[in-house]
């Protein structure tokens, strides 16, 4: 193998280095932002739950 094609094949794989560092932070950020979404769903799940209990009692009321 050639010192051209090693250079070649380093350069390859510092980008492939670089794009799995980059790939790997934005993994990061959505994996973050799902978490935040899972517990937003959590909280307005039980507050709906919350009302949904209110309004039963309500309605046996009447």
């Amino acid at each position: 193998m050639g010192s051209d094609e090693i250079a070649r094949l380093e350069k390859l794989v510092d980008r492939l280095l670089t794009e799995r560092g980059e790939l790997l932070q934005s993994n990061d950020v959505l994996t973050r932002e799902q978490d935040r979404l899972l517990s937003e769903q959590a909280r307005v799940s039980g507050e709906l739950d919350s009302l949904l209990a209110k309004l039963d009692r309500l309605e046996r009321k009447s």
